[in-house]
């Protein structure tokens, strides 16, 4: 890595806190090894309508959320977690060179990252929950006491640590079959 691209990556991803409109490349960057073991691979550049995509062409979209925010430690304040899951009009694809049109969410499942802790880095600190597609509500956001009810109603009792989260994802769409 050349010296500009060591001294941004420090600046963006190495300090407990990190911004949001960063936050979800380090989520993605922190579970590709875990799920690059069950053939998932990476898709999330270049606009793709999903983060991650099974050889089998399952596709996966990745949302995360952090109790604290570059933006509330000021105040001091925690939130309580909210995820964005708008539906689209299109994706692109073919490394961003082909757009896609069509209203909807365009990966088959879901899992929303909460991180309830001091430190963004600390991947044991992340908790996760794996939602299939159909059950998201209609509507652009949706709160963490949410999520944590969907997890229950697809038979999760409690979120899993990132060594567990390729089990999980596989659990909840055998369930789908």
């Amino acid at each position: 890595m050349n010296e500009v691209a060591a001294r941004l990556a420090a600046r963006l991803f190495d300090k407990p806190i990190i911004e949001n409109q960063y936050r979800s490349a380090f989520v993605e960057a922190m579970l590709e090894p875990w799920l690059a073991s069950d053939n998932w691979r990476y898709t999330g550049a270049a606009w793709c309508g999903w983060d991650f995509e099974r050889s089998d062409g399952v596709r996966l979209e990745v949302k995360q959320s952090a109790a604290r925010q570059a933006w509330s430690e000021a105040q001091n304040k925690l939130t309580k977690g909210a995820f964005d899951i708008a539906e689209r009009i299109g994706y692109f694809s073919d490394n961003g060179s082909k757009w896609n049109p069509g209203i909807g969410r365009h990966a088959h499942v879901y899992v929303f990252a909460w991180n309830p802790g001091d430190d963004h880095r600390q991947s044991d600190i992340w908790d996760f929950f794996v939602i299939p597609t159909t059950f998201l509500p209609k509507q652009k956001t949706i709160s963490l006491q949410k999520v944590v009810a969907l997890s229950l109603t697809v038979g999760q009792k409690n979120p899993v640590k990132v060594e567990s989260l390729a089990d999980r994802i596989n659990n909840v769409l055998l369930g789908l079959h």
